[in-house]
């Protein structure tokens, strides 16, 4: 006896409903939504900035550095058309980099950055040197390092890092968008940068099947037309004259040259010092005897001729005197 089966049948409106549902999916992020406090970027347009709390007709206001809201009116202010479509207009930007606040609320809605973008080359197996405008042998393996603020852009919701993209023209005029490494690998030039310094790791072995000569490269960002609408060297375009020359087959030796020693001074010999000679006494001659000079004896001046005949005088009385 077989056994039998029922089935279910599925009402026409019944089945209008689950194809429905299988065809909605869930929203996703994408690289244009701005969370509370954000940062934007000059030259970035179609922004949603709803989750930053701005609204159709908000009026947006920005105040010179050391100021806010609760220090007076602000310098400049900015009214929202459509929160779901912000433009970072340079012309109305560019001066004003900075927090805007949403003036009906006095509250931060995002932040105004001047993005800029740098790179150079650099190999990977012979101590990480910056090759930029150098030459490089054919068997070293490159790589770029990318130098920016729009690693700030990882912080949206969903977005993985900024969109930079990297260009290299050789001598032929052959521009490339990809590249293979030592492994064989190839990589497309457009990377997520969540960081900055950002290094892409070995993507270039110019010995797999690349020409020699001089190669061009240069990197920009054109997230949300920022590039189309701020075409700036050094902001979201870098210059194109940066190089590298591909040149030698072999690789340099990596032996440091031997380090010719500068002749060092031997040391001076300490000689015996010898003590300083003792001087020779000063033989003082002998002081002669003091020979006393004997002091003449004054000669007895002759009496005076007065003092003569006075003594005649004399002699002569006395002698008469004793005759008597």
């Amino acid at each position: 006896m077989k056994e039998k089966r029922s089935y279910r049948k599925i009402s026409i409106p019944g089945l209008a409903c689950i194809l429905a549902m299988l065809l909605i999916t869930p929203a996703t992020a994408a690289i244009s939504d701005i969370p509370a406090g954000g940062t934007v970027f000059i030259g970035e347009e179609g922004l949603d900035v709803t989750a930053c709390g701005v609204a159709d007709g908000d009026t947006l206001g920005w105040f010179a550095p050391g100021r806010s809201p609760a220090t007076g009116d602000p310098d400049a202010t900015v009214v929202v058309s459509d929160a779901t479509s912000f433009f970072v207009s340079p012309q109305i930007f560019s001066d004003r980099i900075g927090v805007w606040y949403n003036l009906s609320t006095g509250n931060p809605a995002f932040m105004v950055a001047d993005p800029f973008l740098h790179i150079r080359v650099f190999d990977v197996d012979y101590g990480a040197i910056d090759r930029t405008g150098l030459w490089v042998p054919m068997d070293f393996e490159l790589q770029f390092r990318i130098t920016t603020n729009l690693d700030a852009m990882a912080q949206r919701p969903g977005v993985a890092g900024a969109p930079v993209e990297v260009r290299i023209t050789g001598e032929e005029g052959i521009e490339y968008s990809m590249l293979r490494n030592r492994a064989g690998v190839s990589t497309p030039l457009l990377f997520d940068v969540d960081r900055s310094p950002f290094m892409t790791g070995g993507i270039w072995y110019p010995d797999a099947g690349y020409s020699r000569g001089v190669y061009d490269f240069y990197a920009f960002c054109d997230a949300n037309n920022m590039k189309d609408n701020y075409q700036v060297i050094g902001k979201t375009i870098t210059t194109r004259d940066e190089s590298v020359s591909l040149s030698r087959t072999t690789t340099p030796t990596t032996t440091t040259p031997p380090v010719t020693p500068v002749p060092t001074t031997p040391p001076a010999t300490l000689e015996p010092t010898t003590p300083p000679a003792t001087p020779a006494p000063v033989e003082t001659p002998p002081t002669p005897p003091v020979t006393e000079t004997p002091v003449p004896t004054p000669t007895p001046e002759p009496a005076p001729m007065g003092a003569l005949i006075a003594l005649a005088a004399l002699t002569i009385v006395t002698c008469l005197l004793i005759r008597k």
